[in-house]
This record gives C-alpha cells, structure tokens and sequence, in this order.
C-alpha cells in the first residue's frame, strides 16, 4: 500500500512544472497583453537607467565644480590672488544653489571660510552652524564644530 501511494506521488506533476504549464497557458491564451506588458516593462527599465545615467552625470558635474572652487581656494591661499578667492566664492555659490547631497555643505564650508578670511566672521559663523545642524557626516560636524571654536576664541 505504501509503495503504491509513493508511485502516485512520484507519478504526479510537481508544483514548479505545474507553475509552468499554468504561466505558458495564460501566455497563449493572453499573448499580446502579455506582449504589451513585456514592452511596458522594457520602457521602464530604459527610462529608470537613464534617469540613473543623468544623475549620476549631475553628480559628477557637480564634483567638477566643488574641485574647481577647491583649485581656486588653494591657489589664493599660496598666492594670496582676490581674483582666485572671488573665483572660489562664486563656484562655491553656485553649488550651494543647486542643494544637492553633502556637496551643499561642503561648499557652505568653504564658503564660511571665505568670509572669515574676508573678516566676516558672523556670516562665517552662520554657515558653520547651518553645516553643522544640516549634515550627518560626522567630518562636516567635526570640520564645523572646530571652526566655531576657534571664531569663539577669537
């Protein structure tokens, strides 16, 4: 009896095969609704890589630009050129504009920088306190917290 109950068992479609005939059932009896669908899923993916492949694009402009502003930056420090911390200033400017991920706060960094060494030491301290309630990266907090330390003793 017990072999008997086995060979049935052994004997009947598993669920996987079963799964199969049901799916290229449906297919056959629904082909261009699945068809439409395939084509629908298809437009999705292309349209999601190339929202990835813009993004990622703006990213990297937006790394271009933070390490222009930094060249700048450095340059008026080895030189002491205003024309080098104007530049630095106005790229700073326009990527703190854009408000885009920790690329904002790191030109509001550099940017609270620029007014201290320009004297502007309340406006330095602003942006060092917008950074440092604005941001979760623990070396942006750090980077501001040490700042307004040393404006405090000033």
């Amino acid at each position: 009896m017990a072999k008997k109950k086995h060979k049935e068992i052994v004997h009947k479609p598993d669920v996987v095969i079963t799964t199969i005939e049901f799916a290229m059932q449906f297919i056959r009896n629904n082909l261009k609704q699945c068809i439409a669908g395939f084509v629908l899923l298809l437009i999705a993916i292309t349209f999601g890589y190339a929202y990835f492949l813009y993004a990622k694009n703006q990213y990297d402009k937006t790394q271009y630009h933070l390490s222009q502003g930094m060249r700048s930056f450095d340059e008026y420090s080895m030189n002491g050129k205003k024309e080098e911390l104007e530049k630095a200033e106005t790229i700073f400017n326009d990527v703190a504009q854009k408000k885009k991920g920790e690329s904002y706060y790191i030109a509001k960094l550099y940017l609270a920088k620029i007014n201290y060494v320009r004297g502007k030491s309340e406006d330095a301290e602003k942006l060092y306190r917008e950074v440092l309630g604005g941001t979760s990266n623990i070396t942006l907090k750090t980077l501001s917290e040490k700042a307004l330390q040393h404006i405090d003793k000033q």
